[in-house]
């Protein structure tokens, strides 16, 4: 007789962390920005607001902790020239990340390819691309940006 047990496939298999090691913590974090990039730049070409809101605790007047949402500030990594080109600063923390050596802004030109070229910046990371980058700046900067 076949038990249910039978019927699943196991595996050795244990759960790990998304980021077990230094350089994936580094890469997790750059790529959860690069979302937030992407979401707020979706948004701006549909013409609709972005903002970001992040759980606090905070107390009130008698010491008593509450847990309220509050709005984060929101710091968009691109920008539009005076000649209507859209340019983009890959940055890490409030860090600015060169991306090749003494190249830190990626020259996007129409606003429409604001999403794919963050898209392609994500895939990079995600791919181990910026790696040295990050592990230099990290260097540089101490704990701070782990």
């Amino acid at each position: 007789m076949m038990s249910a047990l039978d019927k699943l496939k196991l595996s050795e298999k244990t759960r790990r962390a998304v980021a077990a090691t230094p350089e994936g913590r580094l890469r997790h974090k750059l790529v959860e920005a690069i979302n937030q990039q992407i979401a707020a730049a979706e948004a701006m070409q549909k013409g609709e607001g972005f903002e970001i809101r992040r759980k606090r605790w905070t107390k009130d007047g008698e010491g008593n902790k509450t847990l309220q949402d509050r709005l984060v500030k929101f710091r968009p990594w691109y920008w539009q020239e005076a000649n209507g080109a859209f340019m983009l600063e890959v940055r890490y923390g409030n860090k600015i990340v060169e991306i090749k050596p003494k190249k830190t802004a990626i020259e996007i030109g129409d606003v429409a390819e604001l999403v794919p070229t963050l898209t392609l910046v994500r895939d990079a990371v995600v791919a181990g691309e910026l790696d040295k980058q990050l592990a230099a700046m990290k260097g540089r900067f101490g704990k701070k940006l782990a």
